[in-house]
Parts: C-alpha cells; structure tokens; sequence
C-alpha cells in the first residue's frame, strides 16, 4: 500500500515516461529500463530493483538502472524530488528544465483540479500543507512532514527507524524496536525481561546476552554499546565517534533540519534544505552557484540580486527602473517600441525626428535640436538656444522689439516697451545724451556739445556741478567737485562740520560732533587719555596712564579682576575665576574656601575629615585609613585580601572567594558544597558527610562498616573479598572471594554461589 500511495503522487511527465518506455525491472541488468535525473542540489541515488529512495529536498535523484530504451527526465529544482520504484516525481518551483518526453501539465496553483493534479489549493499550496507544490497530495513517507503527521522521513520510515511507516515518532513501549532500543515488549510492566526503558533485564551486568548487541557494563552511551544494550547507530540520540557522527538529535533528525539523518551537520551545498530553523532557501548541492537558481549562499536567485540567470535579460542588483534593467530584470533600452522607465515614448527609432515621438524617445520639444514645425518652431539650434542668440529659448528667430537682446547686433531691446525716449530706442541701440532724444535721466537734450545755453553737454540744466559757478555758489568745479577736496558737491567750500573728512581732519561726523563722542569738536577722534569721557565707549578718562588709581589706563573703572592691585585687594589676576590661585574677590585661593584650585582633587568647604573630601582637599578612598560610607574597615598599607580587612575595604569572610590566611583554609566564593572547597571553606575529606567528585569520593554513608554499601567513600563491588548484602552495585553477594571469584570456584563471578 505505501508504494502504491507513493505512486499516486508521480506527475504525468513520469507516467508518460513509464508508458513510452519498459516499466519494469528483474533486478538483472538488461537493456530495458527507464530512467530519471533530477538535479535539486543534493544527490540520492536509487536502483528501480531496491527499496524506494529517500525523499531529497533540493537534490540530485539517479533512478532505474541503465539501459538503452526508455525516458530521460532533467531537472534543476530548488524544491523537492521523489524516486519510485524507477520513476521520478519533481516539484519544481522557480527552476531551468529539459525535458525530452512527456507533456507539461499546467494550472497548478490556480485553486482549480486540472487534469493530472491530486489537489490544488491554490497559494496555500507548498511544504508542511496537504496539497505540495506541485498539486500532490502530502502523505505519508513522501519526505515532507504534513499535517497530521508527527515526522515524515521518506524512505528511512521503518518499524525500526525514528520514524515509523505510519509518520509516527518512535517511542519506548509501542512495540517498536526503534534506534537505541534494547527492547521493546509494547507494555509498561517494569519487572519482565524488558524495562520501562526498553534495555534487557540485565542489560549493564558486563555479559552480552543472547537478547543484547552488546553489555560493557557501564553508563556511557556514546562508546561502542549504548546503555540500551544495543549497537551505537544513527538517530539514538547520542552522538557516537566510531561512526563519524556530527550530531544526533535521536527523533528530531531530518534533512531539513540543523542534524540530517546521516547525523551530519547541515551546511550549505550538502543537497539537503535547511529550512527548519535554518536560513536556506534552497540547496542544489554542487549545481549551486552563479547563474544558477540558486545561488552558493543558498539563497533562492531572484531578480535584483545582482546574478543573472537564465531566464533574465540582465540583473543589476536593484529593482528599480529607468537605469538599463527594469525591475522585471528585462533590458531597457531606445527602439524596441516599448515605452520603459525613463523613455516618454517608442516609435521604434523610425528615424522621423518631426513626428510624435524622437529617435531619442522623448516627446518633441524645443531644445531638443529638431525643428517641428507643427509646433511652431521657426528654429531649433538644441542646447545652443539662448535669448542672447539667433535662436531663442521659445525657437523663435530673434528680432528687435522681442524683448531679448542678441549679442552682438543689439545694445538694448525691451520688446514693446522700445521708444526713442525710453532708455532703449527703437532701433535697439542704448539713450544716450546728444542723440537729440530727451530720454530717462536727462534733462535736457539740445543734441549740442554747447555748456553756454540752456541744457549742458551732459543733458542737465545749468546747475551746481556743471564746472560754472553761478549766483549761491561758493566754488564749482565740474565733475572735480568732491566733498573730500577743495569744492563740495554742494559748490561750497569743505570746513569742519560739514560732515565729511577733508585734508587736516582726523575725522568729521557733522553735527554728531562732539567731544564726548568718536569724532570730538575740532575734528579729531576720541582717545583714552584725552580727559573726555567718549560716552558708551569709555568708562571713565582722568588723562592719566596709571592703572592704580580710580580710572584705568584703558579708560575702566578700577575693579577686582581687572588685574591691577587696588585699594582693598591682596591679589588681582586679570580674571573672575574661583578655580585659579587667585579667587573672584582678589584674595589667593585656599583648601576649605569651596572651590577647585590647582593641586586639589577635591574641596568641600569645610573641615570635616571623614566626609567625602579629607582636610587636605583630598577625595576619601579606601586604603586611607578613615573609615567613610560605604567601608566596613579600613587598615591602611595593611589592607590585602589575605587579610582581615581586603583592599576593597570590607571585611574578609568565608564565601567572598578571598582566603583569609590563618583561618580558612580555602575560599571558591561559591556556595557548591561539592567541591574542592566546602561552604564552610573547609577542604573536604572522607567521612565529612558531603560527597566529593572531585577527590573520587563515590559514596559518605558516615561509617566504616565494609560489609554495606559504601566503604572508604567508594562503592563496594562484587570481587572485592567481603560479601556485601547489597553492594555499592545494589546486588545482593552471598559470597565473595575476591580475585577468586569465577565459575571454577566455590563462588561466581556474580558472588553467588556456583551450583554443585
């Protein structure tokens, strides 16, 4: 039934392939078989002879034996890939095949039952649902955990494996006997000839019976026999060297887990899909890599990673358009009539720049070079285009009276604001005076050079600064006239006063003269030592330089920081700073005054000693001998942790991990009383009550009988020569003759008495 149900799920490519070729296989090699390939990124391989083949996840599944008829199927999948008895399904998503026979069937994922599909639930459709990727049912012993199911292993189900036929995790009392089991008699009587722990009744005695793979006789489950009784195998649980174990997770074993069920770790390229709790998307094993579907990081190949595959036109490691791969990872470029990222239109670069649509791609418009006359266009000279130009920027041929002057050909053009008394005429060409035109800014224009009439060679009516004194004028000299020379603009002559400084004067400021101000009555600027307090600037001014009387030689009042030694102060350092040696009321600086001055580390203003600063502006730190906050003791140079009080300033005791020399004999700073150093910091002995590992204590029963369990803080054993009911072993000895023992004397190796 289970190779039935698993047939069931074979696509009708593989159907095809098994109706076209020979269907069936004797086991000897012959010329008739059929054959399947496909590639996942793991490899599996399988005779059509043998049992089915374990379900591969992104792997590589070699079906059927060789022969000269029959169909070839090849695939690279990043899914997962089932081999039946010489058949091959694959469900492959996102991947590049090559078919040779058979017919694609489609629609699957589409929420509809096609023609050839089991199921389709549409997106719910994929790994650990009931209808897999490619429209199979999920069951049973196809490799993928489904619903319903407690594991799913493929091929490796088996009554014996960690997966039974019926998806169940094998478990201690089904009747089983699964990996690491001894035994299993499928009840929960502890007392019959398999325990409750699946492990013979005597399993652990050292002799192998005839129902144990193995007995050595102790506890250790990863040597060469489990405590199980039985050989070390896969899916135990334990990982076991001597079969080149990397891992086990005994049940919890799968390819697509951390541990595989060859107990190998899982690592990218291996074949297998570490997708339960791991980061692999896919695994195509050593088809891993560029170009391929997946990609050497085992990450699915998508486009906008960078890796073009096959089915891309190229892959510039974005999705983003316009820049010459479109985020469908298709080529954009001019010409191929199709409108991409960046381009207005695609007429196919018809060569007609004139129509809608450029060579370019763009729209037309004007600066693009081209004259569309439909638009209007008189002219189109592209990125040279200028209103300064032949061609201006709206491609129009440039004339006079269109508002922009053409270099070169025209002074001046206001468009239709042009006029021959306006500052540009009508023929382009700048107003100027003696044009005969009145235009903005002259007066007057006679079109003479004639200074003698009523209008000046310059276009202004007879007035001052026309170089002709007349009536109210005290001087005029033309264009010579100057406020800062022998003739103001003003045609009078310069004084101080008048506001503007002439040769001889420092300054003049007009009638803000004056002398508490910057510029003084006689036209000389305001000085520190002047005897005029230059208001705003100035604080005072005593026409002196003495820095040690009321007024300063810089014109300040006297003040402390001012940094000169006045009346009333003992120091003066230019600065209001308390931190220097000189504080912000002129007197020198002092521990205990409440500031931090140089070679102070602290100072609190006062003269408590046991504060947080000592007397001598020191901060309180352990090892000063002053007990502070905080401190249990405080002994100085003797602190030490060896001693009484420790360097952190708190009391040695047992416990802290510091030995107190002379009174503790050790100190771990733990609270296991179990090992080198008791809670009492104590070393421990035999016979303390406290079972030590670590000095080989096994047992402390507190006594020294030999003949109980314990003796000498070792467990007592069959073959030590004194007869123990029970031993450390807890077997009953009736005897013990100690080396002695065995089936050629009195009493056995089992220290009971040996028949006859």
């Amino acid at each position: 039934m289970k190779s039935l149900t698993l047939f069931n799920k074979l696509s009708t490519t593989a159907l095809l392939t098994v109706l076209l070729g020979t269907a069936c296989n004797d086991g000897n090699s012959g010329n008739s078989a059929s054959a399947s390939n496909s590639q996942s990124g793991s490899s599996g391989n399988s005779d059509s002879s043998s049992e089915p083949t374990v379900p591969t996840t992104g792997g590589d599944s070699n079906s059927a034996t060789e022969g000269n008829e029959g169909s070839i199927s090849n695939s690279e999948s990043a899914t997962d890939s089932v081999t039946v008895g010489g058949m091959s399904d694959s469900n492959s998503q996102g991947s590049d095949s090559n078919t040779t026979t058979g017919e694609v069937v489609g629609g699957c994922g589409d929420n509809k039952l096609d023609p050839g599909e089991q199921c389709d639930n549409g997106p719910s459709n994929g790994p650990g649902e009931a209808c897999l990727g490619g429209c199979y049912l999920n069951i049973c012993g196809d490799g993928d955990q489904g619903p319903g199911e407690a594991c799913d292993n493929g091929r490796f189900n088996a009554p014996t494996g960690s997966c039974t036929p019926e998806c169940v995790l094998a478990a201690c009392g089904d009747g089983l006997l699964g990996p690491g089991e001894g035994c299993d008699d499928g009840n929960n009587v502890d007392g019959d000839e398999c325990t409750n722990k699946c492990a013979a009744k005597n399993c652990g005695d050292g002799v192998v019976a005839a129902d144990e793979a193995c007995d050595d006789g102790n506890k250790v489950d990863d040597d060469e026999c489990t405590n199980s009784c039985t050989a070390p195998i896969c899916g135990d649980g334990f990982i076991q060297p001597i079969n080149a174990e990397q891992c086990d997770d005994g049940n919890n074993n799968t390819n697509a887990g951390k541990c595989t069920l060859t107990c190998a770790l899982a690592t990218c390229g291996d074949g297998f899909v570490f997708n339960n709790g791991g980061p692999e998307e896919c695994d195509l094993g050593a088809n891993n890599g560029p170009g391929k579907s997946c990609n050497a990081g085992c990450k699915l190949n998508v486009c906008g990673d960078g890796d073009k595959k096959a089915d891309e036109g190229c892959d510039d490691g974005n999705v983003k358009g316009a820049d010459g791969c479109s985020p469908l990872c298709a080529l954009e470029e001019c010409g191929n009539k199709i409108v991409d990222p960046g381009e207005q239109c695609d007429d196919g670069k018809n060569g007609n720049n004139a129509d809608a649509c450029t060579d370019l791609c763009l729209a037309p418009k004007c600066g693009d070079g081209f004259i569309q006359l439909n638009q209007g266009e008189q002219c189109d000279d592209g990125a040279n285009n200028s209103n300064a130009g032949a061609c201006t920027l709206a491609c129009k041929q440039a004339t006079c009276g269109d508002g922009f002057i053409q270099a070169g050909q025209e002074q001046c053009d206001n468009g239709p604001d042009n006029a021959n008394t306006g500052s540009c005429k009508l023929n382009c060409q700048k107003q100027i005076c003696g044009d005969g035109f009145v235009g903005p800014g002259e007066a007057c224009d006679d079109g003479n050079g004639s200074n003698n009439d009523g209008c000046t060679n310059v276009c202004k009516q007879a007035t001052c600064g026309d170089g002709f004194p007349q009536p109210g004028e005290e001087c005029d000299l033309g264009v010579n006239n100057n406020n800062l020379d022998q003739c103001t603009l003003a045609c009078l002559f310069p004084k101080c006063g008048d506001g503007f400084k002439q040769p001889g004067e420092a300054c003049d400021d007009g009638q803000n003269n004056g002398n508490s101000k910057a510029c003084k009555s006689n036209c000389e600027p305001a000085v520190c030592g002047d005897g005029f307090t230059w208001m705003g600037v100035e604080e005072c001014d005593d026409a002196n330089q003495i820095n040690t009387d009321a007024c300063t030689g810089a014109c300040k009042l006297a003040k402390c920081g001012d940094g000169f030694l006045q009346a009333g102060e003992t120091c003066d350092d230019g600065n209001l700073i308390n931190t220097d040696n000189c504080t912000a009321q002129c007197v020198p600086a002092k521990c205990g005054d409440g500031f931090l001055q140089p070679g102070e580390i602290c100072d609190d203003g006062n003269a408590v000693n046991n504060d947080a600063c000592s007397n001598t502006c020191r901060p309180a730190t352990c090892g000063d001998l002053i007990i502070q906050a905080g401190e249990q003791c405080d002994n100085g140079p003797n602190n030490s942790d060896s001693k009484a009080c420790k360097l952190d300033c708190q009391n040695n005791v047992c416990g802290d991990g510091k030995k107190l020399v002379g009174v503790e004999p050790c100190d771990d700073g733990n609270n296991i009383n179990t090992d080198a150093c008791t809670n009492m910091c104590k070393l421990p002995v035999c016979g303390d009550g406290i079972i030590t590992p670590g000095i080989g204590e096994q047992c402390e029963d507190g006594n020294n009988f030999n003949t109980d369990k314990c003796n000498n803080c070792k467990h007592t054993f069959c073959g030590d020569g004194i007869v123990q009911a029970p031993n450390g072993a807890n077997k009953i000895e009736t005897c013990d003759n100690g080396p002695l023992n065995g089936p050629n004397n009195s009493c056995s190796a089992l220290c009971v008495p040996n028949p006859g």
